[in-house]
């Protein structure tokens, strides 16, 4: 099934790798004119953005259908493709009539909604599976995909446009094939939980696909060869697939992708860096930095977007459309102001050095204030959460503990006594072990509560009641700890804690 999983996902990022990837690689092969073209991907990524958040707004009022919106959007996206060879006949917006601009709307919402829908779906299959599981996948689909679109300088152009159209079908009967098993769940609690996570990731990549957008007009990239575009796109995305799997090779446990954009901050800003010295000289290298930045961003995205719906048990829909939402009309934002700012700019146009220098201090707030290493938790704050879910022991008296007996409507006593209730707080040692143990494993305050949880023997049904949690998302956080601290059942916990306690009294 993962094999199949790993084809499908395949062929839908090969077919976005020629119709968004190379820009305005896919428009042309079916005949329209460089601004024509420019134009259906600008609408597109426009469409994707408003898909994306219609899929958001769907799935807080509706868990019904979620499942289904990838047949419908591969349906819509070739519906998009065999509706742009009419854009041909048109030289430039000058020259554009009424039906053809219609035309251009229609390809390029079909198009953009069409990937947006089939995106939704194979962020649900992603977010089945656990971070590190999703980022290979991701990965290696990633790779799959880039040396499929390889093959294609060797094929005739108009072979694209079959290629595509196949492996959008085969990617529809696939994703028929393949069960849907993420959560449709929904409420605020969850969302804002996942949204405190997410928005720093959501707001860098944002900033990444604006630049992105902006910088081939910028750099007088739409000047220059598709071909070169098309090497230099290839090319850099193989070096930030090398670049990104280095986590997964030095990292065996623990893996933190929120690091990453550190990495992609001075890659996008050498960029910018080069962009006022060499502009659009070396094949447009300076709009590879950019591009390259922002491929790996949305990378690290999507899987923070995966990871954090399932550790929340929280519908995949509603945060692949909000985190996918927002960087897609970021970055159609950035190409429209690239078009209506950026087309007239020459080589030595200190316009550019300005741009330049906006763009690096809005990279340095970025490393400044979104990226910032967050502060470690003191371990009086990291044991609040555990302590808050027990209630405080009873004080101690003198002598044995009294017997509480029943009594019936009538005040009369009923069956036999009922011993008094456990003591069910930590004591400090084991509220010491099990910071000590969060702290060294780099557990998340909810997996820092139900370690204590689990120190103390409870049941599944107990540490969901205690969290306030459903029992699928109290065993998605049971297997979290069992994995961060490398073992295999509760007992195991226990003992690992009377271990440490023995060693350290």
């Amino acid at each position: 099934m993962m094999a199949l999983r790993l084809l499908g996902f395949s062929l839908f990022l090969f077919a976005e790798l020629i119709c968004f990837h190379g820009t305005i690689l896919f428009p042309g092969l079916l005949g329209a004119s460089q601004e024509i073209a420019v134009a259906v991907m600008t609408v597109s990524l426009l469409s994707k953005g408003f898909g994306y958040f219609g899929c958001f707004f769907f799935s807080l009022v509706s868990t019904s259908k979620q499942r289904q919106f990838g047949k419908v959007g591969a349906v819509l996206f070739i519906v998009g493709i065999l509706a742009m060879p009419g854009l041909g006949s048109t030289a430039s917006f000058g020259d554009i009539s009424f039906a053809t601009l219609i035309e251009l709307i229609a390809a390029g919402t079909l198009l953009g909604v069409g990937d947006a829908l089939m995106s939704i779906s194979w962020g649900r299959l992603c977010a089945a599976l656990p971070l590190r599981t999703a980022y290979l996948f991701v990965l290696g689909s990633q790779t799959a995909a880039l040396v499929l679109y390889a093959v294609t300088f060797v094929i005739p152009s108009i072979a694209l446009v079959f290629a595509v159209i196949a492996s959008i079908l085969a990617v529809a009967i696939i994703l028929i094939k393949l069960p849907d098993q993420s959560s449709v769940a929904f409420d605020s609690p969850r969302l804002r939980s996942a949204f405190s996570e997410l928005w720093r990731p959501i707001f860098g990549t944002s900033v990444f696909a604006f630049l992105t957008g902006l910088m081939p007009w910028i750099s007088g990239q739409y000047d220059g060869s598709i071909e070169t575009m098309r090497l230099f796109s290839l090319a850099s995305s193989a070096v930030v697939l090398l670049l990104l799997v280095a986590p997964v090779a030095v990292l065996k446990q623990n893996m933190r992708l929120e690091n990453i954009y550190k990495l992609i901050l001075p890659i996008v800003a050498t960029g910018f860096l080069l962009l006022p010295i060499i502009w659009n000289g070396f094949g447009g290298i300076v709009n590879a930095f950019v591009g390259a930045g922002s491929y790996a961003a949305g990378i690290v995205l999507w899987c923070l977007a995966a990871d954090t719906s399932r550790r929340h048990d929280l519908s995949a829909t509603t945060s692949f459309g909000l985190a996918l939402g927002t960087t897609s009309l970021a970055g159609a934002l950035g190409k429209a102001f690239g078009y209506f700012g950026g087309r007239t700019l020459t080589e030595g146009d200190l316009s550019i050095t300005a741009i330049s220098l906006v763009s690096l201090y809005l990279l340095s707030m970025i490393a400044l204030f979104v990226f910032r290493k967050k502060p470690e938790p003191k371990a009086s704050d990291a044991r609040r959460s555990v302590v808050s879910a027990f209630p405080p022991a009873a004080p101690a008296t003198s002598g044995p503990a009294r017997a509480v007996t029943p009594v019936d409507a009538a005040g009369n006593p009923s069956a036999a006594p009922l011993a008094s209730p456990p003591d069910t707080s930590l004591d400090a040692a084991r509220e010491a072990t099990c910071a000590a143990l969060a702290e060294q494993h780099d557990l998340t305050d909810r997996e820092h509560d139900v370690l204590g949880l689990l120190s103390k023997g409870r049941s599944v049904a107990d540490i969901a009641s205690s969290l306030g949690v459903s029992e699928n998302t109290a065993k998605t956080h049971i297997k979290n700890v069992y994995r961060k601290l490398e073992v295999h059942s509760k007992q195991d916990i226990i003992e690992m804690c009377r271990e440490i306690e023995t060693g350290e009294h």
